[in-house]
């Protein structure tokens, strides 16, 4: 079975990440994120350009991006990347081999998409040996031929026009054998961070069996806001103003006013009730994933809420920020936890959420 977190940034997946560590028969991959199915550039992208927008450019060009995505992500000897879990050039072969196989002809050749991918400096090339063998040949022996570098390399496009149902079952099976290469111990549970976005949850589901169960991890925007502020200062979140802040929350999360998940394999967690309704929480996921508590021989030693409280409810410990905060509470109540009234967060170093 795989277990897989859903976020929104520093939500809190990885609380649930490490909890579920503690379980004998889970094995972690650990906080590392593996978004290839639905960043830019991957399965989800290459169904779109395969299936739904299917033409002699589109699905040869998706497929090159996917290649190229994919080979960044499985790493080198300097940057790790996937190899850290599967091994040096794994993810690349595995995806590869899903790449032949929903490719009906692959053949040498190019065109001006070609060119830009490969950078500024082929384009002026081409450019220039057009120019030059135009004035050679004289303008009256010029003919429609585009020149370019292109030409002597092994640049390939790809061709295929593969039904749904077909694509559909050559990706599980490519999904299932990076999962299987990442988990190692043959555990009976595997814990995989970010393998779906929380957004359009339903359409990625089509990519598994009945073999995946997602938790889809929220959190307090004001605690979210503090630590993105204060601490993390990513600017993957607008975080410069409080009241960009709040309208990137609310566009994020829109979603959910429409989406209707399948509460057989999507489980909606706020970060905070596994801090302040712990035992409750926690037995409701283990539940919810198939584990059983006799499993959770290790427990507060990846996680433990007597820690992870300093990064809740930490509005009194920043009072120059008391507008903002007071912003938020009147623009997101829908998304306010509603912390405990005894609620007493330590003081202390934050860690990482």
């Amino acid at each position: 079975m795989i277990i897989t977190c859903a976020s929104y940034y520093a939500t809190g997946s990885s609380a649930v990440t490490d909890l579920l560590s503690e379980f004998a028969n889970c094995s972690s991959v650990g906080n590392d994120e593996y978004r290839f199915i639905h960043d830019p550039d991957g399965v989800r992208d290459l169904e779109y350009n395969l299936i739904e927008n299917n033409n002699r450019h589109n699905t040869s060009a998706a497929i090159k991006r996917f290649l190229k995505y994919t080979k960044y992500l499985s790493g080198n000897p300097v940057r790790k990347g996937y190899s850290r879990s599967m091994g040096q050039g794994c993810f690349y072969r595995l995806s590869k081999e899903f790449v032949d196989q929903i490719t009906e002809l692959q053949a040498h050749g190019w065109w001006h998409y070609d060119q830009v991918q490969k950078g500024p400096a082929v384009v002026y090339m081409d450019k220039l040996i057009s120019v030059i063998l135009t004035a050679i040949q004289g303008k009256h022996a010029r003919t429609t031929k585009r020149y370019s570098i292109l030409d002597i390399t092994n640049i390939q496009s790809y061709y295929s026009a593969i039904d749904r149902d077909t694509f559909y079952h050559l990706a599980q099976d490519y999904i299932a054998k990076v999962v299987d290469a990442m988990n190692r111990d043959h555990a009976e549970f595997v814990m995989v961070d970010q393998l779906l976005p929380p957004s359009n949850v339903n359409q990625y589901l089509n990519y598994f069996d009945d073999d995946i169960r997602v938790v889809v991890v929220e959190r307090d925007p004001r605690d979210l806001y503090l630590y993105t502020k204060v601490y993390a200062r990513e600017k993957v979140i607008p975080y410069d103003d409080v009241k960009e802040f709040c309208q990137w929350y609310e566009i994020t999360r829109r979603h959910r006013k429409t989406e209707i998940y399948d509460p057989q394999k999507v489980y909606f967690l706020h970060f905070e009730d596994l801090i302040y309704r712990y035992e409750e929480t926690r037995d409701r996921l283990v539940a919810f994933v198939g584990m059983g508590p006799k499993d959770h021989i290790h427990p507060l030693t990846c996680f433990d809420p007597s820690v992870s409280i300093r990064n809740t409810n930490m509005k009194a410990k920043f009072p120059q920020y008391r507008a903002d905060l007071d912003y938020i509470e009147k623009t997101l109540p829908e998304y306010l936890y509603q912390f405990p009234v005894e609620a007493n967060v330590p003081t202390g170093r934050e860690i990482p959420c």
